[in-house]
């Protein structure tokens, strides 16, 4: 069930509308949970016991390990909850590729082998909500937070559904203290959901999309028959399809979750403004590169085993991160570009230090542009469809390539497009000044809450409708 479907606004109309008028505590979460498994379900026939049994596993191992006192104990529960949901993660996600490339391999040394005949279809959001069940065991492990005593108020974290598909990954801490009781919405909660809705419905189905169908896609099947020129644009367009695609799903599961009175944490901080590529991994998927930072790079000591162990860490923590993304070379490679340019990054930083030339703006304009390019090389390697394509895109970046009779016309329409892709990273920079309506709060909200609304409809009714899954459902 896509988030910017008609099926799902029908979907939500109901589960809203039973959430609000049911009265006790346990009838609203027992209602929003099973509504939440029937969403993964829906989107994943044949699947519901992934979730049901994982969510099982680490409540059990939540509770284990938050009332043993012996080390011993605590420490086999969280390993149980760990390779659960890494096993069953591997496997869906995996299998495939580990099967296919040992056939490449006993094939190159000779052997006959068969080519795979079957597929694994990958279960609904199970990178986000592995990630989450990982997050609680080791939290509570670590004493951070208590184990949750209700397996209705677990299940409902884990299966949570908007932002079950494609996240952002919510931790237990955040999460959980919320559900204490049913959290009241405020007027100002409607109406930032509403704000939310309607940007991540303009974001998808009048950028992403059409950027997808008219201009990204058409290049990218065939890039030998583009120019240069043509390549490079078509890099710029899938970066603004990429982000409005995957912010406009959070800004959705953000606005959905408010209707409910949950908050939950953002997961972009206008990414491509940064000046370094660790800058942008502060900006960008932040509940990703959070949960990686805390689960992984520090257990793998961080940077506390001196510089050529620092750099190992984050070179192995971005191969991972690709790994995680999507079960492929060209997604591992993506991993390694990352991990070497942060490393290189931070040894730059440690060899040249805070010096006044790097405050200037000069320099500032310099590092974004420099940084944007690493970006379109990176990112050119996840949307390619073949190396040869992906190398004749990474060509024309470095300005040359092949220009033999190509077509060299861009649709209009993608310039207007771009535009208004990268016009949100400017109008979030703009102050937020205080007027003379802010007397009237109330009357301010219910007008916005209205407008929103209205555009919400015009958006579902009068809008080209989806044409595509989100992006980030396949990961």
């Amino acid at each position: 069930m896509n988030v910017a479907s008609t099926p799902f606004f029908v979907f939500l109309a109901v589960v809203l509308a039973g959430y609000h008028l049911l009265p006790r505590r346990t009838l609203k979460y027992g209602w929003l949970t099973l509504s939440s498994w029937a969403f993964y379900a829906w989107a994943s026939p044949g699947y519901l016991w992934v979730i049901l049994l994982l969510t099982a596993i680490d409540y059990w191992a939540g509770r284990r390990i938050g009332t043993s006192e012996d080390e011993r104990v605590r420490k086999r529960w969280l390993t149980l909850s760990i390779v659960s949901n890494l096993g069953l993660l591997a496997a869906f996600k995996y299998t495939e590729f580990v099967f296919d490339n040992g056939v490449s391999l006993a094939r190159l040394v000779g052997a006959d082998a068969p080519d795979r005949a079957w597929a694994i279809l990958l279960p609904l959001g199970i990178s986000f909500h592995t990630f989450q069940g990982i997050s609680y065991t080791v939290d509570v492990y670590r004493r951070l937070i208590p184990a949750v005593r209700s397996p209705l108020d677990y299940a409902l974290f884990v299966a949570f559904f908007p932002q079950l598909a494609a996240g952002p990954i919510v931790r237990a801490v955040e999460f959980l203290p919320q559900m204490t009781t049913p959290p009241r919405v405020s007027a100002e909660q409607i109406t930032d959901g509403l704000r939310l809705f309607v940007v991540g419905l303009f974001k998808k189905l009048f950028i992403a999309d059409q950027l997808h169908g008219l201009f990204v896609d058409p290049v990218f099947s065939h890039p030998e028959q583009f120019s240069p020129g043509v390549l490079r644009w078509a890099a710029v367009a899938w970066a603004v399809q990429i982000y409005c695609d995957f912010s406009g799903y959070t800004d959705i599961a953000l606005g959905t979750a408010k209707w409910f009175g949950f908050e939950l944490p953002p997961n972009f901080r206008l990414p491509y403004l940064a000046t370094s590529i660790t800058d942008f991994w502060r900006r960008w998927h932040l509940s990703l590169s959070t949960w990686l930072r805390d689960y992984l790079y520090f257990p793998l000591g961080g940077s506390r085993g001196g510089e050529v162990r620092t750099y190992l860490n984050l070179i192995t923590l971005f191969v991972l991160c690709g790994l995680w993304h999507g079960a492929a070379w060209h997604w591992l490679v993506y991993g390694l570009y990352n991990g070497v340019l942060m490393s290189l990054h931070r040894a730059f930083d440690r060899a040249v230090g805070p010096t006044a030339w790097r405050s200037s703006l000069a320099w500032k304009l310099t590092a974004w542009a420099a940084t944007f390019f690493q970006l379109l090389l990176g990112l050119v390697l996840i949307r390619m469809t073949s190396w040869p394509g992906g190398l004749l895109v990474m060509q024309s970046l470095v300005g040359f390539g092949h220009d033999s009779g190509a077509i060299s016309v861009v649709p209009l329409p993608v310039f207007p497009l771009l535009a208004l892709g990268l016009a949100g990273h400017l109008f979030e920079l703009l102050p937020k000044r205080e007027t003379v309506l802010a007397r009237y709060d109330g009357v301010v909200a219910v007008a916005s809450g209205v407008g929103y609304a209205a555009a919400a409809v015009l958006l579902v009714t009068l809008g080209p409708g989806v044409t595509q899954t989100f992006i980030y459902i396949d990961f």
